[in-house]
């Protein structure tokens, strides 16, 4: 069988493994704070000795924010969360929080949470400071989150009206991280997109852990514009939404023309014991781009959305380098799917 056959059957069967549900959640913006210190009361039966992230970026960025089982300030932690909504315009917080004591031995936490919301751009900040140490059940975690939620409808006198297509996002983000060796610092940001209430697909993760090399990855990016050093990140990249699937080619998500569909995009930084995360510029969406059933790219379309904002023209549209990456865990699982579709194919064109 022909590659170029293999490859549209798997954006094919791509398009059938991904179902395209009516949504009706309104336009929508958002913003996280959560700055907390101090150390645990130490009371098990009360939950005070067991921690989880929030439940909302657990989902959306496996982690992210500090919450004790019995409550944070009921087990003798120090600290706000400040979570924000809104319709239109935008959305601007800031938490800090001064040295708290860890310990008799004048240790203590200080930490701040910076946060913006606008449609098509999202900025994130945090930072933390430890002096001495901390224990086991010490908090000295910051975390900053924003979100913007959009529906969008596109359409094209060159595309039939319930065509299948695919849709691509381009984004762009800048900033810079960095870490306390002697304090065992971290600190990471990461940006992830949702379509349809479906999958989270992460598109970039930059990390930073005292004493180690600095660590950046996205789907699709040009990795030589960020400098990776010890205990550092810093740099700026555009990048898409494309999977590079090796054999098989390019694979965006799908959408339909003339149908609604819901983008929802998050970016948060998170920064525990001594460390600072700075990506308040940072990420934008400067470009759509669609394309047609066998993957072709139109041009020449309209792009509506539902909070009024005019993404196409939203910023200049640098290019998007093709820089071919392994797809998270996660991306892999959405694809055997159609992987085991052209398999199945394959099979049966050999036994004939």
């Amino acid at each position: 069988m022909k590659p170029s056959r293999i490859r549209s059957l798997l954006l094919t069967a791509a398009l059938l493994t991904v179902s395209v549900p009516a949504f009706s959640a309104p336009p929508s913006l958002r913003t996280i704070a959560d700055v907390w210190g101090g150390t645990s009361n130490g009371n098990i039966a009360q939950g005070c000795t067991t921690f989880a992230p929030i439940a909302d970026l657990s989902a959306f960025f496996n982690g992210g924010g500090f919450q004790a089982l019995g409550g944070n300030a009921a087990c003798g932690f120090v600290g706000a969360t400040s979570d924000q909504s809104a319709a239109s315009g935008s959305l601007l917080d800031h938490l800090g929080l001064p040295p708290v004591p860890l310990d008799a031995s004048g240790s203590t936490y200080a930490g701040a949470a910076d946060v913006r919301a606008s449609f098509g751009s999202l900025g994130v900040g945090t930072q933390s400071t430890l002096v001495g140490s901390s224990g086991g059940t010490s908090a000295t975690v910051s975390t900053a989150a924003s979100f913007f939620h959009d529906t969008l409808s596109a359409s094209s006198a060159l595309v039939a009206p319930a065509a299948a297509g695919f849709v691509r996002y381009v984004f762009s983000l800048d900033g810079s991280l960095s870490s306390s060796a002697v304090q065992a610092g971290s600190a990471g940001v990461q940006l992830s997109i949702q379509q349809n209430g479906g999958q989270v697909q992460g598109l970039a993760t930059v990390s930073a852990q005292g004493g180690d090399l600095g660590f950046f990855s996205a789907i699709d990016s040009d990795r030589s514009t960020w400098a990776l050093g010890a205990g550092s990140v810093s740099g700026a990249g555009v990048f898409g939404s494309t999977l590079h699937v090796p054999f098989f080619g390019d694979v965006d998500m799908p959408m339909v023309w003339g149908t609604p569909w819901e983008l929802t995009a998050g970016l948060m930084a998170l920064t525990n014991r001594s460390a600072d995360a700075s990506f308040m510029a940072s990420a934008k969406l400067v470009d759509i781009q669609l394309f047609d059933a066998a993957h072709q790219r139109i041009t020449d379309f309209s792009l509506s959305a539902a909070s009024g904002t005019d993404y196409l023209h939203a910023a200049a549209v640098p290019e998007v380098p093709a820089a071919p990456a392994v797809p998270e865990p996660a991306t892999w699982a959405l694809m055997l799917l159609g992987f085991a579709a052209v398999a199945a194919v394959r099979r049966r064109a050999m036994s004939r």
